[in-house]
């Protein structure tokens, strides 16, 4: 049993490769920024039990790193089948939105398009039994109160080529759009475990998870000030009584009892908060054609990564105004 988790170098991300190493899972696949990141991680993991934990390196900011990646563990793993595949790797832009060396937007190329690319890429890598999963945020429904608390105004999707370019009608400041941004982008993840989980005809399971506000980890990085103080020292004490709030260890076991099949995954698709239930997300009228517009660019840009030279931008397919319908 082989499982690749992105993000596991903090966070929930290693509280779940904690919990699946001590469950026994014979083989983690930990890609990781940079290798000095790598050997730690490789390290504790091992030492909880895991045979087998490689750390691969990978940039997801970087489309044609991502393809490079897909290419070098086809060739490399030739023979590996992955029975988990667990999207989880974020980021979030905090005063002002940021691009990669391929011109697009930080927040989507991350935690949409690099994941999407991974997906295709092994697809057939997965076994019959497979489960992949998203970690996606509450953040991307306008209708949840805390995320309105926090300034976010739920998902805001208008085309993919826009979200690739940053541009987000009616954010009336730089932050505004960082949140934006975000929220959009875990909109996309969910979308893509719906519409993954709806189109499989076998047994492979497909989810999409919520892991609730969890104060004290990574994703506020790039706040300052009063803000990443509060983040980092007063909010992780207020998880008990903050609505929504959990905690990586918290949300890890449930999100590694998911990725093991040992909470059921009954509807294909189906979105799980860090408590194990299935709720509703949110899902504008137009979810059909939003999908095909997200997959369709997702796909071109996909095709024109690997012909990039270094530092050439990729430009994205113009495309008619889908704004998401309610």
């Amino acid at each position: 049993m082989t499982t690749l988790i992105t993000g596991a170098t903090g966070g929930l991300g290693t509280e779940t490769a904690r919990r699946l190493a001590q469950a026994g899972v014979p083989h983690l696949i930990l890609p990781v920024r940079n290798a000095r990141s790598g050997d730690a991680l490789r390290s504790e993991i091992a030492a909880l039990g895991c045979k087998d934990v490689s750390t691969p390196l990978l940039e997801l900011a970087s489309l044609a790193n991502v393809m490079r990646f897909i290419e070098d563990f086809r060739s490399r793993e030739g023979s590996i089948r992955l029975q988990g595949l667990l999207f989880n790797a974020g980021t979030q832009s905090a005063s002002a939105l940021r691009f990669t060396s391929e011109g697009i937007e930080t927040t989507f190329a991350v935690n949409h398009l690099a994941h999407y690319a991974l997906f295709r890429g092994l697809q057939d890598r997965l076994t019959p039994t497979a489960i992949v999963g998203w970690t996606t945020s509450g953040t991307h429904d306008p209708r949840e109160r805390m995320a309105r608390l926090f300034g976010f105004r739920g998902a805001q999707f208008h085309t993919a080529a826009m979200l690739a370019q940053g541009d987000y009608p009616g954010a009336k400041s730089s932050a505004q759009a960082c949140r934006d941004a975000y929220a959009t982008s875990k909109f996309c993840n969910m979308l893509m475990a719906r519409h993954f989980g709806a189109a499989e005809q076998g047994q492979r399971k497909y989810f999409a998870f919520d892991p609730g506000l969890m104060p004290g980890t990574g994703l506020a990085r790039d706040q300052h000030g009063i803000a990443l103080a509060a983040w980092k020292h007063l909010m992780p004490h207020l998880i008990g009584i903050l609505p929504g709030a959990s905690s990586p260890r918290r949300s890890a076991d449930t999100l590694s009892k998911l990725m093991q099949g040992q909470i059921a995954i009954e509807q294909n698709g189906s979105y799980f908060t860090f408590a194990g239930e299935v709720i509703a997300p949110y899902i504008p009228d137009n979810e059909q054609a939003v999908i095909k517009d997200l997959i369709g660019t997702s796909e071109e840009w996909l095709t024109s990564a690997p012909k990039l030279a270094p530092n050439q931008r990729l430009v994205g397919p113009a495309r008619s105004d889908l704004s998401i319908k309610t």
